[in-house]
């Protein structure tokens, strides 16, 4: 989605237009091909200044509708911070703004003309359709008597070492005082009547459902390796209308390359994350633990047994933390970025399949934010994060090339070594050193280059951590376990 907030301020100076066309200072225009974002506020609008406010202004409704799982929070008292927002849930709708005209006659009330004007088409729609949070006042007990303690707590002028010492009640609410902001349905049945039954004492059990996985994975200790997917996830294909070209090209993929990373396949062919929960199981099962860890081995392919897999071995680097490097990469996750549950919807939302003949022939939308660099290493490039899994084919420096190509041939009846893989003892450490340098060396050059004065420069954001997030969604499930049928 796009990021820029032309959508939401396009969407203020319409709403104050259509007061004007309403009032008869302005005359309406037909614009059937603008795009509008609906807020459906839940009160009755008397100043859009304060509207405005109460929903945190329109820098902040632009954040909002730049994040695709972000909901939008309705404060009603906006300057007090213990006010507890009502969410609004984003809804795709078909709908058009318009804006009608009436005339009247003034001595008797007919109506003489009506003209209709088409402001705009609206594709997306912000509705408050959850239940508000409780408040909980600033107050406490004073001389018998319930008073205001908001300006003790919260300071509006300037600090003043006095203001520490003065006394001040305690007043430490919860974050959130309900998870859910939902309405349940609660089902009213008789309690079940247990029989009496000799358990084993200590004997601890499976309580939570399993969750509905299509993935295989395995560890490296794992003995027999899949042959085939499983039934589920070709049946998932289809319903999903991912079983033609989108599973031709991933076929074709793993033909050329017999072990990827999730966060390479999104770059190379353009498919989304939610395709690629279908697509992978279907051709590729995954490692967890061993040299091959967090990586899409295709189906009947072993690296255990094939010593040219030495090449897609996963290498761990992670920056080392230096001064100023916490500017230029970002951490993969921050506490200082925790959102509040009531702030963003699941992304594991049910989604609603389009029966169609031409919905296998649209094409995917590009996961934003990821590009090459998120899987390929060069000199020159800065990682996207301090934590990143390269594989040491997608590592294109020429001396970390050299020694790849210099490692002795694998002997007959050597085994794959459970942590080292098929590359000799202190490899991996070494290229590691050979990237950090290359990355403390441009993160200087970088630096150099901000300090001149009227330059600048953009550096990554945030990568969120596809392959562990992604994938530990799935069900865990060891190959031993795997039932054919």
């Amino acid at each position: 989605m796009d990021s820029s907030p032309a959508p939401v301020e396009s969407t203020v100076d319409l709403a104050r237009d259509i007061s004007r066309v309403s009032r008869g200072e302005t005359e309406p225009k037909q614009q059937f091909g603008r795009t509008l974002v609906c807020v459906e506020y839940p009160a009755i609008v008397e100043n859009d200044d304060k509207m405005l406010q109460s929903l945190g202004g329109t820098h902040k409704m632009s954040k909002v509708y730049a994040e695709r799982n972000r909901r939008l929070e309705l404060r009603f008292r906006p300057d007090d911070v213990y006010c507890r927002p009502a969410c609004a849930d984003r809804q795709k709708v078909t709908g058009l703004l318009l804006s009608v005209k009436v005339r009247r006659k003034k001595s008797t009330g007919e109506v003489v003309n009506v003209t209709p004007a088409v402001i705009g088409k609206i594709n997306l729609a912000f509705k408050f359709t959850s239940l508000c949070d409780f408040q909980f006042l600033a107050m406490d007990k004073i001389n018998g008597q319930m008073e205001c303690i908001y300006d003790q707590l919260v300071p509006k002028d300037l600090l003043t070492p006095q203001w520490f010492n003065d006394p001040v009640p305690y007043f430490l609410p919860p974050a959130t005082f309900s998870r859910m902001d939902t309405v349940q349905n609660y089902q009213y049945r008789q309690e079940a009547v247990h029989n009496d039954m000799t358990v084993q004492p200590y004997h601890i059990g499976r309580t939570r459902r399993r969750r509905s996985g299509h993935a295989i994975f395995v560890t490296f200790s794992t003995a027999t390796l899949p042959l085939k997917p499983r039934p589920s996830a070709l049946k998932f294909l289809d319903i999903k209308f991912l079983g033609g070209e989108h599973l031709r090209v991933m076929k074709q993929h793993f033909a050329e390359r017999p072990i990827w990373s999730k966060v390479a396949l999104m770059c190379v062919t353009g498919y989304t994350s939610e395709q690629m929960k279908f697509l992978l199981p279907a051709v590729a099962y995954y490692f967890v633990t061993g040299p091959f860890r967090i990586m899409w081995v295709r189906i009947g392919y072993d690296p255990r047994k094939h010593p040219a897999a030495r090449i897609y071995q996963s290498i761990d680097y992670r920056l080392r933390m230096q001064g100023g490097t916490q500017s230029y990469v970002k951490a993969k996750r921050s506490y200082t970025q925790y959102l509040l549950p009531y702030k963003s919807t699941p992304s594991s939302r049910p989604k609603t399949a389009i029966l169609s003949q031409h919905a296998e022939e649209k094409p995917a939308e590009p996961e934003s934010g990821l590009t090459e660099n998120h899987y390929i290493f060069r000199p020159g490039m800065i990682p996207p994060s301090r934590q990143m899994f390269y594989q040491l084919c997608d590592i294109k420096v020429p001396e970390i090339e050299l020694m790849v190509e210099r490692l002795p041939r694998i002997q007959p009846g050597v085994k794959c070594h459970e942590r080292l893989g098929w590359l000799p003892a202190g490899f991996a450490e070494q290229c590691r050193d050979i990237i950090n340098s290359l990355v403390v060396e441009q993160i200087k050059i970088v630096r150099e280059n901000n300090s001149q004065p009227g330059t600048s420069e953009e550096f990554p954001g945030d990568l969120e951590e596809e392959e562990d997030n992604e994938d530990n969604e799935e069900n865990y499930e060891d190959w031993d376990d795997y039932d054919d049928n």
